[in-house]
């Protein structure tokens, strides 16, 4: 458990650091207005739901190089080759979505009417979102950048270089935003040009680095092959579907928002940024239990993947309890972090009662981002992707469509409860099932 531990804490802070970015580009946001922050928040939904589905795919780049690192000790030579070959395919693959996205977010005004969102939401949306898109290239190099240290055990310079993020990205966002008077384009802006500086800086100290000279991205420039790119699309496009239907849930609940009222869609971006706070350390802890996994499947150590299995439930459940009591405890501390009490007649209220369904779906949100995260580690990608189109489109979306036409925003979040719990339950027990046959 102690290890479990170690490897978790600075990838949880990592996630925690990444999040108090989103959460201060909401803060700021509702300081402009409730219009910017249901506008802004919506640009910040589209940049967010297409970031995580190509992140999807290049994410993988982590637990390819965790495999090949568990087998350094019986295959060094071949280990460090396809490690090498990981991370060459991720940067192939991160230039190759970046440029595919560019035309994604050109398309975004015509799906969001479409979408039936307010036309005045729609245009202040954009003027975000068209300068936040530039941001897609440097992440996801930062993300093939960080899987690498992490998959080899350095996650203390994941943690160093999110708080380097942060110190850089708030104040620069500020500055162009307010003092600048670009608004909403200025926090985007803000957010591109972070991703550049900390990209080149982290690149930089992680290859001057003993352990990481052997995967030097500029250095044996022959290994850009298209087929370097065939393990990470053949592990990623599975996972980026799971990904597709969860944030199909998740964000098509946003659109939903939209069609009540301006004053529900701001509420629900603040409830987003409630569940996104507990998914964000789940996540961290997911990152370090798989790659650990990751690693213990390398070696064909099924026996401590069990053991690892069965430690890291226990933690995350519990973790999520506790969060679930705090939110429904003191959800004032929300309220005045987000201005709600002067966000229009009834919001706050609303605000209390929808929170205490968002906080009853954080464990078993925690147990299906666990549970997918392990099967990943073992490379088990379809069957957990079918689960998901099951739990979420089957069960989940369904259901946040009936609701809401009885109980409006409490209806929404209903719905993507029982959309998270169906693909939870399920998610385990398949687990349960792959562990207990391997170990027979």
């Amino acid at each position: 458990m102690r290890l479990i531990l170690s490897l978790a804490f600075p990838l949880i802070i990592s996630q925690l650091i990444a999040l108090t970015l989103v959460l201060t580009d909401i803060w700021f946001m509702s300081r402009m207005s409730v219009s910017a922050l249901a506008a802004g928040g919506l640009g910040a939904s589209v940049y967010n739901f297409v970031f995580i589905m190509v992140s999807s795919v290049v994410g993988c780049v982590a637990n390819l190089i965790a495999i090949s690192y568990g087998r350094l000790v019986v295959q060094r030579e071949a280990a460090e080759s396809k490690i090498n070959h990981t991370v060459k395919g991720g940067i192939i693959v991160s230039v190759l979505v970046s440029f595919g996205c560019l035309f994604v977010f050109n398309l975004a005004p015509k799906f969001l009417v479409n979408a039936g969102q307010p036309h005045e939401v729609i245009n202040d949306a954009m003027l975000y979102l068209d300068a936040a898109k530039w941001a897609m290239l440097p992440s996801l190099f930062i993300l093939v950048l960080r899987g690498l240290a992490s998959a080899t055990g350095n996650v203390r310079s994941v943690m160093y270089m999110s708080i380097a993020t942060v110190l850089i990205n708030i104040p620069l966002s500020y500055l162009l935003a307010f003092p600048m008077n670009l608004g909403l384009a200025g926090l985007g802006y803000g957010t591109a040009l972070s991703a550049f500086i900390v990209m080149a800086g982290y690149g930089y100290w992680l290859f001057r680095h003993p352990s990481y000279t052997n995967y030097v991205p500029w250095k044996n420039l022959s290994q850009y092959r298209i087929n370097a790119t065939l393990p990470i699309i053949g592990l990623g496009l599975p996972i980026m579907l799971a990904a597709l239907m969860e944030n199909g849930l998740i964000y098509g609940g946003t659109l939903l928002a939209g069609t009540i009222s301006v004053t529900a869609l701001a509420i629900h971006q603040v409830l987003l940024q409630c569940l996104s706070f507990t998914w964000n350390i789940n996540f961290g802890f997911s990152q370090a239990a798989a790659i650990l996994v990751g690693r213990q499947f390398g070696s064909n150590d099924f026996d401590a993947i069990k053991a690892t299995s069965l430690k890291s439930f226990i933690l995350m459940t519990v973790l999520s309890l506790v969060f679930c009591a705090l939110f429904i405890a003191f959800p004032e501390v929300i309220i005045n972090m987000f201005n709600l009490n002067d966000s229009g007649e009834g919001a706050a209220l609303l605000f209390k009662t929808v929170l205490w369904v968002v906080a009853i779906s954080f464990v078993v949100d925690a147990w299906q981002l666990l549970a997918i995260n392990l099967l990943r580690g073992m490379k088990i990608v379809k069957g957990p992707t079918v689960v998901t189109a099951i739990g979420y489109w089957g069960f989940g979306i369904p259901s946040a469509w009936y609701l809401t036409q009885r109980y409006g925003l409490t209806g929404i979040w209903g719905g993507i409860g029982i959309g998270l719990a169906v693909t939870g339950v399920i998610l385990v027990i398949m687990l349960q099932q792959r562990l207990s046959k391997a170990t027979s």
